[in-house]
């Protein structure tokens, strides 16, 4: 259990459980495009009058209802980089730090690198700062990090300034960047468009009038950011519709105990037909406790892992966003190598490719998205490598 005693007190508490900036998408399908009229009083806001553009709406889905054919990454490097030098990674004790170990392990050996891979425990803090101390013995072109929000390390970075060492993020959530952390991967720009393609999937299937119960967990701060977007979106586009706020701790969503204060909240709120999370492990088990319980409710949201993927193959929840892992680290080497070539990093570095998957969507169930299915390569031309 992560123990916020151990966090300063202006930041969310513990890792990021990594999945968080993902979603879910609906049975039935897209509905005709329309406008339609109504009233919402969404949580802790005034009642507004409008119009829900459905027709604009149905054109975002359809977006980011198709496969990613590119990588948001378009601009060569100058050379292909010197081979022979040694990257750092911080890995987290949960799952899907130890899939992006494997993905910087595939990135690092395609352009001649050494990886390093020194472990941290998520609910230990400690052991993020003893362990970013020793990455800098190994004279490291550069370091990773993931999880952990900046604020808690931000002790160690005069250190990396000193030594000329940058640090590369992704999954932190917000964070400012400057010489030393040079850039942050699934940025609140991507989280935005993820939340975007969400609201819009719900509002256009609810048909301007959806009621959802949204399970949030702003303890972590990409998701914290995630909930705000998606609550701003459905409250600006969609006057028809509600939005339920329902936090959880972490402790609570650690523990398998989100399921049931879910369903009692659902319970206290029989209007709602919709349920959104900020990461699809929050709801494991939620399809079955809510057939026990005789709800019917659609489930949406982001960090779609295996079991909500297979969920959705299945019809028991309705529509996610994956993460793309395996290309977020193959991202954050990249921002590596123009840093130390002195190439700029563009805006959409911090971008994750963005489907929503569906029951009627082709997609291969996995912990890490990995759509264009040739991203590997694609970044090796730009990279001036490979075949």
């Amino acid at each position: 259990m992560l123990k916020k005693s151990t966090w300063p007190r202006a930041i969310t508490v513990g890792t990021l459980a990594l999945a968080a900036a993902t979603f879910l998408a609906a049975c039935g399908g897209t509905k005709p495009a329309s406008t339609v009229s109504g009233t919402t009083a969404s949580a802790g806001t005034s009642t507004s009058n409008g119009a829900t553009d459905l027709a604009a709406l149905s054109a975002v889905v359809a977006k980011y209802k198709q496969a990613p054919t590119t990588i948001p990454i378009s601009t060569p490097l100058k050379q292909a980089p010197a081979k022979g030098k040694t990257f750092v990674f911080l890995q987290c004790d949960v799952a899907q730090c130890a899939q992006l170990s494997k993905a910087f392990t595939a990135a690092t050996a395609a352009i001649g690198w050494e990886l390093k891979v020194i472990p941290y425990k998520s609910a230990d803090p400690a052991t993020l700062i003893s362990g970013l101390r020793q990455a800098l013995q190994y004279n490291p072109v550069a370091v990773g990090v993931t999880g952990i929000p900046g604020v808690v390390w931000q002790s160690e970075v005069p250190a990396y300034e000193k030594a000329g060492v940058p640090i590369v993020v992704g999954h932190i959530g917000p964070q400012a960047i400057n010489n030393t952390i040079i850039a942050n991967i699934n940025d609140e720009q991507s989280v935005q468009a993820t939340a975007e393609a969400l609201a819009a999937y719900f509002i256009v299937n609810s048909e301007g009038k959806g009621k959802i119960l949204q399970f949030q967990v702003p303890d972590f701060p990409i998701l914290d950011a995630f909930d705000k977007a998606f609550r701003a979106k459905v409250q600006a586009s969609c006057p028809g519709c509600s939005v339920t706020p329902l936090t959880g701790t972490i402790s609570q969503v650690t523990s398998g105990g989100s399921t049931a204060a879910i369903v009692s909240a659902l319970q206290r709120h029989p209007e709602v037909d919709w349920v959104v999370t900020d990461n699809g492990p929050w709801v494991a088990g939620l399809p079955a406790a809510l057939e026990a319980a005789h709800l019917k409710v659609k489930v949406i949201g982001a960090g779609a892992d295996v079991a909500t993927e297979t969920d959705i193959k299945a019809g028991k929840a309705t529509a996610f966003t994956g993460v793309a892992l395996n290309y977020s680290a193959w991202a954050m080497l990249d921002a590596v190598l123009r840093h130390l070539e002195g190439t700029p990093i563009s805006a959409s570095e911090g971008l994750l490719p963005i489907q929503l998957l569906t029951k009627d969507e082709n997609f291969a169930v996995s912990e890490s998205y990995d759509e264009p299915a040739d991203y590997a390569a694609q970044m090796e031309k730009l990279w001036h490598v490979g075949a």
